[in-house]
């Protein structure tokens, strides 16, 4: 209700203004407010370049939640990637290699959903996922698995099938490999659930 409030006077602010606020929303230390910056970003999607991805790697330092993270990377993210896919790449793989749980998080959550349906960075994004697999933390886990589900359509199904059965071999965390499987049933499922860790 408060963003509907103040929306018009949000959009009277210059480009720099609106980034300026959209910072001081996501460093204040609360998560309600994170909200505010995401509008603010949004309304800024077609004045943000590349020199402008300083700023998002600073605001990712400030993350404190799966929430923020997951729509700061569907809401902002998939939509630079559209408009710049190799620079966006380039700092999702900086993120991807990164010790903050947030910007791990990111590097994959980025192409879950309508991204993920189009299959257009699937190899981009199992080399991501490698990366990935073994991390201790339950919700890159499940960002890793939510990912793989959501490409799991169309002409990549049987690629990431197939990547998700190595990971069964390998002995990956079944969180990963269930939330990748979540939409296959019947017998392939099965199939996929007998296969075991090779020793």
């Amino acid at each position: 209700k408060i963003i509907k409030k103040y929306i018009n006077q949000f959009k009277e602010l210059t480009f720099q203004e609106r980034l300026d606020l959209s910072y001081k929303f996501y460093t204040s230390d609360n998560i309600t407010l994170t909200s505010f910056g995401l509008k603010l970003l949004e309304l800024s999607l077609f004045d943000i370049q590349p020199q402008n991805f300083k700023l998002l790697d600073e605001i990712l330092n400030h993350f404190m939640g799966w929430g923020p993270t997951d729509s700061f990377s569907l809401y902002i993210m998939q939509p630079l990637l559209r408009r710049y896919p190799n620079e966006v790449k380039k700092l999702l793989e900086k993120w991807n290699l990164s010790k903050q749980i947030w910007k791990k998080r990111t590097s994959v959550v980025s192409f879950t959903r309508k991204i993920g349906a189009e299959g257009e960075y699937i190899d981009f994004l199992l080399k991501l996922c490698n990366n990935l697999i073994w991390d201790k933390e339950d919700l890159i886990r499940k960002a890793v698995g939510w990912a793989l589900k959501d490409n799991m359509v169309g002409k990549n199904r049987h690629k990431v099938l197939n990547y998700v059965k190595e990971l069964r071999k390998m002995g990956v965390s079944s969180t990963i490999t269930l939330y990748a499987i979540r939409n296959v049933k019947g017998k392939e499922r099965e199939e996929i659930l007998k296969i075991k860790p090779v020793k």
